[in-house]
């Protein structure tokens, strides 16, 4: 499933620094969560998939549930590494009450993601710092964890999107940032998906597709999902009118934000401002 960072909860398993003995063998044993081994030094042959690899110090190794391993440390240049082991989902909150939690089945990040010198340190340091931190059962120390894991998951994620725009994938990137801020800004204009696909240089189709793998829904649901918000904020904390609401939000005329509110909330906007009342 997509999701959001800013929606995502987890759990720790385990956090385990893997110490530098030479020639070391090792497997993912626990293979239904999610593992980011963090390799500070050293060489080693990761086997995955039938594939074997070469990994060393400042790569991020990410393994999706389901996914078996197979490690080798080098005899002269042993690995030293953290592994953390956690499940995550996503959790989002209606209007009055938390929906499920819906688990997360794979992240945004690829199999092995090298770093940048810049990241290497500090993504290095919130390894040490989970290390440093963990004490199973200790439900103090498991706060500080999951803290420690929300600031890691938006540097690996922004890791990851660097990486990408490395690789060449710079352009569409690009143009869904400045596509995405033209709906955050201008959502209350009358805007055509279609005429503002056009402008990034990539086909509507292409765009509208790569849009939803990265935002998890098309353009066209996040504009609607996004004067939505906006029209409730607008209900519940001011008293403007109903027609002036709907011109704030982007909608052509009362008519359609009432009948577009109603359809999406269950309520029209005049009875859904009335319950804030009561």
């Amino acid at each position: 499933m997509e999701y959001a960072l800013g929606n995502m909860v987890v759990h720790i398993h385990w956090v385990l620094a893997k110490p530098a003995l030479p020639g070391w063998e090792d497997i993912r044993q626990t293979v239904s969560g999610h593992t980011f081994y963090y390799i500070y030094s050293g060489k080693g042959i990761f086997r995955c998939e039938d594939r074997d690899v070469e990994v060393s110090g400042g790569t991020l190794v990410y393994l999706w549930p389901g996914l078996p391993l197979y490690m080798k440390s080098s005899e002269a240049h042993p690995l030293r590494m953290t592994m953390l082991l956690f499940d995550c989902a996503s959790l989002r909150k209606n209007e009055y009450a938390w929906d499920l939690p819906e688990p997360i089945e794979r992240l945004r990040i690829p199999f092995l993601l090298p770093l940048q010198s810049d990241r290497m340190g500090r993504i290095g340091e919130q390894f040490r710092e989970a290390e440093r931190e963990w004490v199973p059962g200790d439900l103090v120390r498991e706060a500080r964890i999951k803290s420690i894991w929300y600031r890691l998951i938006q540097e690996v994620h922004e890791a990851a999107e660097a990486g990408a725009r490395h690789i060449g994938e710079e352009g569409i990137i690009e143009a869904l940032r400045i596509f995405k801020d033209k709906l955050d800004t201008c959502f209350a204009s009358e805007l055509r998906i279609t005429d503002l696909a056009e402008q990034t240089g990539f086909s509507p189709v292409y765009l509208r597709r790569s849009f939803a793998a990265r935002y998890g829904c098309s353009p066209k649901e996040y504009l609607d999902q996004l004067r939505n918000e906006h029209a409730i904020r607008r209900l519940r904390f001011t008293g403007e009118t109903i027609t002036d609401i709907a011109r704030a939000c982007g909608y052509s005329d009362v008519y359609q934000f009432s009948k577009t509110f109603k359809k999406r909330n269950g309520f029209s906007p005049t009875e859904y401002r009335n319950m804030q009342g009561e």
